[in-house]
């Protein structure tokens, strides 16, 4: 039976054990998960992508056995066992008496508003629950295993050859999830870091740092219960079972992946707490120099899969497509850790009321700081040229910060930094560009230019030759229905005073960059 028709088969509720009104699946690169009530059942594809090998029956019951057993490390009451799907006169059924054609590991189902990643989106997650986490993490990394053998695994060949093998995997995904100059770009940069810290990462092996950990910190792999005591409280699942040399790791190279999870969803306020939090349980200061190369790694990483992912056709065309926007977030991620502050790839936009001085701070800013920049008034008209029409209307602003992001986008994918300047008067113009910003895997930031009535008036008034027919009318109109940040874009938002002269008023800007690490400190 071939893949296809097993997940058929198994999507069926007449083939559990118990009681199920609907079976949810789900899939990724190397397993099928089946939802199935109370509990989940997760097989192994029959793959061998050449990092794992689920190739036959036996080595995938070995391996469902392996992460029963791992897993059980931090998540002691979640896995149930190892279950065989079972041929039947009655067709396929799961735990019954017959011909075994496929293993899974069964599970108990936990809710999925529980994990990170749901908490997050909902805006649960804050510093506190991050001292929890890092302290947890950081002694699960005290007390798991050690020795010579898991050693080796963290010396500097073996990281080395992790790191080179992701990106020589991924040269099939080159000019599809990645761009060739980010692809570059990011392979220089790796050698850099490797030469730079392998006397560090070569101690740290000497000294037995290196442990059998989780390898796979998702948000989406963490489950928080308030209302249970330590440690139930904390549950941590699928970690790495197919590859030792996945799992046999620096403990920073470990939590890298949380921190990682937390950048690309935006949050590097968390990321921070996170890291800072676990580095002082651990008592791991030094590790700290470690961290950007492997929080690029697990980028790296999770950017391959993504773009395999994207490329597997029994998955369904939607996803595909989700996987694709995935992964060439993960690689801009990768790179944003990597790179100098001065060259991060990121998307920043200058905002304010005609006459603020956004414009030409603007200008300036994308020259000290090497930006690309988009300018909403040039690009309007740039639309209009053959049109006969008013082109300050609600259609014709929605086409035009249409087309800014869509030009933004365009950069971004070649590792560019970009700095938009317009007006930016909603929230849902706002929301546009920052929540594109998150889904790109860059950095982000509102500049929002501020000045005194009478000073617009004044620098309204002496305005000549310029792409805005902006006016002190069109200010007041603008100025009577502006919309004030919300909580989700105060996060991003940085308030530049643009009174007094304008290198004043480019020094403020220029310190929100370095204090957001997109400029040298």
């Amino acid at each position: 039976m071939d893949l296809a028709e097993l997940i058929e088969a198994l999507s069926s509720p007449a083939v559990y054990p118990q009681p199920v009104e609907k079976v949810e699946v789900r899939q990724t690169h190397i397993s099928v998960v089946f939802l199935a009530g109370v509990h989940v059942y997760k097989i192994k594809k029959p793959v061998n992508p050449g990092f794992l090998d689920f190739s036959t029956l036996e080595k995938r019951l070995h391996f469902c056995r392996e992460e029963v057993r791992l897993n059980r490390r931090l998540a002691p009451d979640v896995y149930l066992g190892v279950a065989p799907v079972v041929r039947t006169a009655d067709g396929l059924r799961w735990e019954a008496e017959g011909e075994i054609i496929e293993w899974a590991v069964k599970m108990r189902r936990l809710p999925e508003e529980a994990t990170l990643r749901e908490r997050l989106r909902r805006g649960e997650v804050g510093v506190e629950l991050m001292e929890v986490l890092a302290d947890r993490i950081a002694s699960f990394h005290r007390t798991a295993d050690t020795n010579e053998r898991i050693a080796a695994f963290g010396r500097f060949d073996a990281v080395a050859r992790l790191l080179r093998d992701v990106l020589a995997q991924s040269i099939p995904q080159v000019g599809k999830t990645i761009h060739q100059a980010v692809f570059e770009r990011l392979r220089k940069l790796t050698e850099g870091s490797l030469l730079r810290l392998r006397p560090l990462i070569e101690d740290r092996a000497d000294r037995g740092m290196p442990r059998d950990a989780h390898g796979d910190l998702h948000l989406s792999h963490i489950y928080y219960f308030p209302d249970k005591e330590p440690p139930a409280d904390l549950v941590i699942v699928d970690c790495i079972e197919f590859n030792e040399r996945f799992r046999f790791i620096d403990p920073v190279a470990d939590m890298a992946f949380t921190v990682m999870a937390f950048l690309f969803y935006g949050r590097r306020d968390l990321a921070c707490a996170f890291a800072d939090a676990y580095f002082r349980a651990a008592a791991d200061e030094e590790g700290r120099q470690l961290l950007p190369l492997y929080t690029a790694y697990r980028a790296m990483v999770r950017g391959e899969v993504e773009g395999m992912l994207a490329m597997e056709k029994e998955v369904p065309g939607p996803e595909r497509t989700l996987a694709e926007k995935r992964s060439r977030a993960y690689w801009l991620l990768a790179l944003s850790e990597l790179e100098a502050p001065e060259k991060k790839p990121c998307l920043v936009f200058m905002a304010g009321l005609p006459g603020t001085g956004k414009t030409r701070l603007a200008q300036l800013l994308a020259e000290r700081a090497d930006f690309c920049l988009i300018r909403s008034d040039v690009v309007r008209k740039e639309l209009a040229r053959c049109a006969n029409e008013d082109i300050y209307t609600p259609e014709w602003n929605t086409r035009t910060y249409a087309e800014c992001l869509r030009r933004a986008e365009q950069l971004l994918f070649e590792g560019q930094r970009v700095l938009v300047d317009a007006t930016f008067r909603e929230e849902k113009q706002r929301r546009l560009f920052l929540e594109a910003a998150i889904q790109w895997g860059v950095p982000t930031a509102m500049l929002l230019c501020r000045a005194e009535p009478e000073t617009v008036r004044r620098r309204l008034e002496q305005r000549r030759g310029d792409a805005s027919d902006a006016d002190w009318s069109i200010y007041l109109q603008l100025a009577a229905n502006w919309q004030e940040p919300d909580a989700f874009t105060r996060r991003y938002c940085h308030i530049i005073s643009t009174e007094g002269d304008l290198e004043e008023s480019l020094a403020r800007a220029l310190e929100v960059l370095r204090r957001l690490g997109l400029i040298q400190g």
